[in-house]
């Protein structure tokens, strides 16, 4: 698994178990691996690519991931019969009809000698669905303990459990936090930190909160190119703002949108790198009604690689691991492509 925060790969071996009632879950073993500084770069600027740097920036991600998982199967002695690859994500338009993830599934397939599944998103995409998010359906088999799940990574993400399947992207979390911090030397806002420091700007406050994105019913996605086409040109207009005031602000702002959806569960999962963010966290409770639940750190850490390895696993059943509720593609199906070991 990787995904828009750019901080590396998560490697995970899981046990999966089903029976007549459930599919049941036991994380065995899991790693990160940082990407190099090159390669992260690369990755950022993926999409300002020419056609050949593309496919360059491809086969590096690919190398670095087989590199990754052949280390993880030696160290751990694993014995995983699939590889279910999440890939990373440069493209992300479905109105445009248009989703990329690099990751080449006959690289890594080849590298490592294992069958592969990866490009989940684009069958979705080509039924006229938003591609994303995906994990919805992997949590109302694993984790239907709770009302809801609340992920906090590059965007925030929420899938609201039950017999109504939904999920859809919220607002930009990690990518925003992490961009004001780079201003001042730092990768990410630790436990929220910097942002602390500040006090909450209200004209900063109300304009992101007017952004138009979040009056849209789902579902709904969000990508890099939103990312830079709404929120960098607010963030350039409140420049002047002390930066730990923009901290604090976006904090804020991701706090009310989170709580704001989360308004009619009673339970709810967080996960994500941004769940470390404890002044986050705090402030989305404090907005919302809903009780969260922080897990273990494995969880917390890797649970978007375990949801993907389910839906890895449904696609070699030949069993829907998408939910047209979801995503608001034309019918639920089964995706993935299949690189035979």
């Amino acid at each position: 698994m990787s995904g828009t925060s750019l901080d590396g790969l998560d490697v995970a071996e899981v046990q999966f178990q089903q029976t007549e009632k459930e599919w049941t879950f036991r994380l065995v073993k899991a790693q990160h691996f940082d990407f190099p500084k090159s390669l992260s770069e690369n990755l950022f600027n993926a999409d300002k690519h020419t056609a050949s740097g593309l496919v360059q920036c491809d086969l590096e991600f690919s190398r670095f991931s087989a590199k990754a998982v052949n280390e993880f199967k030696t160290t751990f002695d694993s014995k995983a019969t699939f590889i279910s690859s999440h890939g990373h994500t440069i493209f992300h338009q479905p109105e445009l009809g248009m989703t990329h993830q690099i990751g080449s599934g006959a690289v890594l397939s080849s590298l490592v000698g294992s069958t592969v599944i990866c490009d989940f998103r684009s069958q979705d995409v080509a039924l006229d669905g938003q591609g994303a998010p995906l994990v919805p359906l992997a949590d109302s088999y694993l984790f239907s303990n709770f009302d809801c799940t609340l992920n906090l990574g590059g965007f925030a993400n929420l899938s609201v459990l039950g017999e109504s399947l939904a999920g859809y992207d919220i607002a930009p979390c990690n990518m925003l936090l992490n961009h004001l911090s780079n201003e001042i030397g730092q990768k990410y806002d630790a436990r929220g930190s910097l942002a602390m420091k500040g006090k909450v700007e209200y004209s900063l406050l109300n304009r992101l909160n007017e952004i138009s994105f979040y009056d849209e019913s789902p579902p709904k996605s969000l990508g890099k190119e939103w990312f830079e086409t709404h929120l960098l040109p607010i963030l350039e207009e409140f420049k002047h703002v002390d930066i730990y005031d923009r901290l604090a602000t976006c904090t804020e702002h991701i706090a009310i949108q989170s709580a704001f959806q989360l308004r009619s569960n009673k339970t709810c999962l967080v996960s994500g790198g941004g769940t470390h963010n404890t002044f986050l966290v705090e402030r989305i409770q404090h907005h919302a009604d809903t009780k969260l639940h922080i897990p273990s750190v494995e969880i917390i850490e890797y649970k978007e690689a375990i949801n993907f390895a389910f839906l890895g696993l449904l696609r070699l059943l030949e069993q829907k691991n998408v939910s047209s509720s979801v995503t608001g593609s034309t019918k639920s199906h089964c995706a993935g492509a299949v690189y035979l070991g």
